[in-house]
């Protein structure tokens, strides 16, 4: 009996037998006594929440379905149980009223049978609907649960993938350049390990949360632009344009590095002296705008489209958000801005 209610809580499946049956007692409340009222509809509706327990399990193990048999299954099963409700429910009122005191067993049967019958088999089609709506819902609620966790799964592994194809990226180049230094300047190239080391771990640290909050992202961006400032020495040079107020909003980990290394390596590094990159946020309505911006004129930009990195970080922000974000590569005669804009302060939809 207790698995049977499983799937549908036992103070729904009482109280609704408990409702059944104080509506039909309000039904008859001006044609009958209270107390013959009660006790009948007591009597008749107990007995049916105690059927329905042992008739639970058959009715989902031969739910109805539209075929001949399922309906034949049903009605018999439907009117024995029928049946059984309300003589039980009529031997019950007699024995706690002075109804049918002079009546024998099988008068009590056809009595029960002639007026409670019909409605009896419409209550037990009735309570077939609901357990198997209830049996449906739960199924679709699972099914939607499944697909969900199913999603989630997916965009876990593609953006594990996006990260382990973007962290070496960059690793691999700066070990290049280290090695390239130890040859003739071993202090510059210790220093410039000692900025790695930071940044693997910042990286370990964060690349298992979804979010990091944009002060933690500058601190990361701090150290890769101390290594590529090392690399480029005075050719390079950075400016900040992030206020105060927004650096506690939440955005990717590692989501501004593959922007500053693309800013960089077509705005800075084809140019015999160097230039300068922009990193700075701002708020417009209910997004977050983050830009890196470099000042290469039209004619020295090398770049001619997204690369991997570029491609990797908008596969990342269509899987974490949906169409609610944006990536784009705008250029113009001061320079190229790579914007990315996503919603302030909204959940992911997929924990990464």
């Amino acid at each position: 009996m207790l698995t049977s209610l499983r799937t549908l809580p036992p103070r729904i499946y009482w109280g609704a037998w408990a409702l059944a049956g104080g509506y039909n007692f309000l039904r008859a409340i001006f044609d009958v006594p209270l107390y013959m009222n009660f006790v009948f509809n007591a009597a008749h509706f107990g007995a049916w929440a105690l059927l329905g327990l042992l008739v639970l399990p058959l009715i989902r193990r031969y739910p109805l379905r539209m075929h001949w048999r399922s309906w034949l299954f049903h009605l018999l099963l439907g009117g024995v149980t029928t049946q059984i409700d309300i003589t039980l429910g009529h031997w019950l009122f007699a024995g706690l009223t002075t109804a049918f005191m002079d009546k024998t067993a099988y008068q009590l049967i056809f009595i029960a049978f002639q007026n409670c019958f019909h409605i009896g088999l419409l209550t037990y089609f009735g309570f077939v609907g609901i357990v198997q709506l209830n049996d449906a819902l739960k199924l679709a609620r699972r099914r939607d649960l499944q697909i969900a966790e199913h999603k989630t799964a997916c965009v876990r592994a593609q953006l594990q993938s996006l990260k382990l194809q973007l962290q070496p990226h960059f690793l691999f180049n700066t070990l290049h350049a280290i090695g390239s230094l130890m040859h003739y300047d071993v202090a510059t190239a210790d220093r410039m390990l000692n900025r790695l080391s930071d940044m693997l771990r910042t990286s370990l640290r964060e690349s298992d949360k979804p979010l990091v909050t944009l002060k933690q992202e500058i601190s990361f961006i701090e150290a890769y632009l101390d290594i590529e400032k090392i690399r480029f020495e005075q050719r390079l040079a950075v400016e900040w344009a992030i206020p105060d107020h927004l650096q506690d909003e939440s955005i990717p980990p590692f989501i501004l590095q593959p922007l500053v290394e693309n800013a960089i390596k077509y705005g800075v590094a084809p140019r015999a002296d160097g230039g300068r990159i922009v990193i700075r946020a701002y708020a417009r309505g209910a997004s977050l705008l983050l830009e890196v911006e470099d000042d290469a004129p039209p004619q020295a930009a090398q770049q001619k489209g997204f690369g991997i990195g570029l491609s990797n970080t908008r596969s990342r922000l269509e899987a974490l958000y949906g169409a609610a974000q944006e990536l784009a590569l705008v250029r113009s005669a001061c320079g190229t801005i790579a914007r990315i804009s996503i919603p302030l302060r909204a959940p992911l939809r997929a924990a990464a």
